[in-house]
């Protein structure tokens, strides 16, 4: 009987391991809002780490996360560092690249819990009154992180929290204008 049950865990892991191991090693998780307001007074809030910690989700999260802030306040080169025994772990956040009222490209590295390196960007769109912003992040997942995505929808959980953010966003900008 020991026996049975042993060779069935075994199929079982087989079948996880098997599956995990023929899923795509890249993802990409993204979410856009329409917000009332022209790209330039959204701009600031994506280009400077210390206005994106106002509407970023992450500090309701992990309120007692320690910032740190490096680099020139804004553009390329602007830098947030956290450090964090709850759920942010540790890691720092970049931005490498800035078009003006357009596109905000961010190396995230993380190096607690787990190492791993993504890049985030936001995108804005303007059409009319109105602007459209992206936030999206993609990268590659090892193989143990596909093995944990059979069992945790990380689309829904990190692309929840980019919802919660972009919302914030709208309402920190709308009420400034």
């Amino acid at each position: 009987m020991l026996k049975k049950i042993g060779l069935v865990v075994v199929a079982i892991l087989v079948l996880i391991l098997g599956y995990a191991a023929i899923l795509p090693s890249d993802y990409v998780v993204s979410r856009e809002i329409t917000i009332n307001a022209p790209a330039e007074k959204i701009f600031p809030y994506l280009n400077n780490s210390k206005l994106a910690e106002q509407w970023g989700p992450w500090s309701e999260m992990d309120p007692q996360a320690k910032m740190i802030y490096s680099g020139p306040d804004d553009g390329a080169g602007s830098k947030a560092s956290w450090d964090s025994s709850g759920q942010l772990g540790t890691g720092s956040a970049t931005i490498v690249e800035s078009l003006p009222n357009q596109r905000v490209a961010i190396q995230l590295e993380y190096t607690k819990p787990m190492s791993m390196v993504q890049l985030a960007e936001y995108l804005v769109r303007s059409e009319g009154n109105q602007s459209v912003v992206t936030w999206k992040v993609q990268g590659k997942n090892s193989f143990p992180g596909r093995v944990m995505c059979i069992f945790m929808n990380m689309d829904k959980m990190v692309g929840g929290m980019f919802e919660k953010g972009l919302s914030n966003l709208k309402t920190l900008v709308e009420k400034s204008s």
